[in-house]
């Protein structure tokens, strides 16, 4: 495998997967993929003009950073100028919004804006990062989801998630080489402050376990969706095909509460508290449906979205990743969560 992109042009290049995936692209690791030596190559960052650009100017000459917004058609026409035979890898999309339309504005017709202005500009590859949202939750916990599962959206976010996977799959139809991939809950280094909070929540006993804990999730390591979307990339047969890239196996809310806190009290020797909140499998579905009413009226409450979720199974199977690209997750809860600790955030815990 030879990675033949000399430019390589990636939005929301300053979020948690797009700083993870300059990384991988720039510095050669193992954890990532193994064999992969980073070529010499240019990266075009597309970031919000708001947003902090350090991290980014780190990698001096080896970053462009283009402040713009997906939204506006100017802006993508400025980012994706002299982008022809070159590497798209969309990244950018909303997934805590303080309003509903912001997940249609940003996530459908953000992306539809971005891949038009690339199909006309002649980008040769196209990797668009979805959502396990789109397929919703999983019936039977023993029936993983896999590629040909039907569109079954969560909320506004599934929804606004399988309008863009509609939209692509359109453009796909047409021959353009487009590979959809499709990551469940994320973790990893340079995680955003919700996560370290979560972290913090079941170190003191406070992270709620809804219903017995035996509901399964999909979690991905954000090494491990680099991997998938590098080898998308690279290898013909992702063409117009869609992945669920995910960790090695799903795991029940129990495990990954016990990995945090082992990895916590093993690694950084940090005390934890016992379990103190449980509440009844009934409380998610409460939680739900206060998430319906306050969608409905086009408003988002992110606490009362995550609570939603917590008893309920959202798990997949990468059996077609690994058989169509040889994609082999490398990095495993505990490990993903100890690298993904650095001192500040360790500070931050104590």
């Amino acid at each position: 495998m030879k990675f033949k992109f000399k430019e390589v042009f990636i939005t929301g290049a300053n979020g948690w997967l797009g700083r993870q995936l300059i990384k991988g692209l720039l510095e050669k690791d193992e954890d990532v993929l193994e064999g992969f030596n980073p070529p010499r190559l240019r990266i075009h960052s597309l970031i919000l003009p708001h947003e902090d650009g350090q991290f980014l100017k780190n990698f001096g000459n080896s970053i462009k950073i283009v402040y713009g917004d997906i939204r506006k058609k100017k802006d993508c026409i400025k980012f994706l100028e002299k982008s022809k035979n070159s590497l798209l890898v969309h990244c950018a999309g909303v997934i805590h919004p303080k309003k509903v339309n912001e997940f249609y504005e940003v996530n459908y017709k953000g992306t539809k804006k971005i891949v038009e202005t690339a199909t006309s500009s002649g980008v040769k590859k196209i990797v668009v990062i979805s959502s396990n949202s789109p397929i919703g939750c999983n019936r039977n916990k023993n029936n993983l989801f896999n590629e040909e599962s039907e569109y079954n959206p969560y909320m506004n976010y599934g929804k606004s998630k399988r309008l863009m996977e509609e939209f692509l799959l359109g453009k796909i139809k047409k021959g353009e080489d487009i590979t959809i991939i499709r990551p469940p809950w994320f973790y990893g280094e340079n995680m955003p402050k919700r996560q370290i909070t979560f972290y913090g929540m079941i170190r003191d006993g406070k992270f709620p376990l809804v219903g017995n804990g035996r509901n399964i999730r999909s979690k991905a390591n954000v090494k491990n969706i680099v991997q998938g979307i590098l080898l998308s990339s690279m290898l013909p047969i992702a063409k117009g095909q869609i992945y669920w890239i995910a960790d090695e196996k799903p795991y029940t809310m129990i495990e990954i509460i016990e990995t945090v806190r082992e990895v916590l009290t093993n690694e950084f020797n940090i005390s934890c508290k016992p379990q103190k909140i449980k509440l009844p499998f009934i409380f998610g579905q409460i939680a739900q449906v206060f998430d319906y009413i306050i969608q409905f009226f086009g408003f988002y409450n992110q606490k009362i979205h995550v609570a939603s979720e917590l008893n309920k199974s959202i798990a997949c199977s990468i059996k077609k990743a690994k058989d169509q690209l040889g994609y082999n997750p490398k990095v495993s809860l505990y490990n993903g969560i100890k690298e993904s600790l650095n001192k500040k955030e360790i500070n931050n815990l104590l």
